[in-house]
């Protein structure tokens, strides 16, 4: 079975992200998922907002079981209190819920010059743990 990893890092699009923690779900976008061993990071497109980002774009969760269907993941984390769904992007799907956060991010990173997958790359060196 591929890694979160491995299937998140063709995710170029984006992802949306379900987080579930009691009673309240939230939908949130994700520019980037990362796999990082016991859990899993996400970036929220917001990091690249020129005057500073409201909340916390950087979000990790450790996973206590990992279920993987489809090219989608649905995670028990940090300790059983949350439940994070995470799945590619599909514009005719999501857009209601993240469509203009992931517009966000490509405005941003096309004004920067630079693709996906090349941030993506950059960022990872960021957030994740030095092997």
């Amino acid at each position: 079975m591929p890694t979160v990893d491995e299937v998140a890092s063709r995710w170029n699009l984006g992802a949306l992200v379900i987080v579930k923690m009691d009673t309240l779900t939230t939908y949130r976008a994700a520019a980037f998922v990362f796999g990082d061993g016991d859990g899993l990071v996400w970036v929220e497109p917001h990091y690249l907002d020129p005057f500073g980002a409201a909340t916390p774009a950087m979000h990790r969760a450790q996973a206590a079981q990992v279920h993987q269907f489809g090219t989608a993941f649905n995670i028990l984390a940090n300790g059983g209190h949350w439940t994070v769904t995470l799945a590619d992007y599909i514009p005719e799907e999501d857009s209601d819920q993240i469509g203009p956060q992931i517009d966000f991010l490509f405005k941003q990173l096309a004004a920067a010059g630079t693709t996906w997958e090349d941030e993506r790359e950059r960022v990872g060196a960021l957030v994740l743990p030095k092997q």
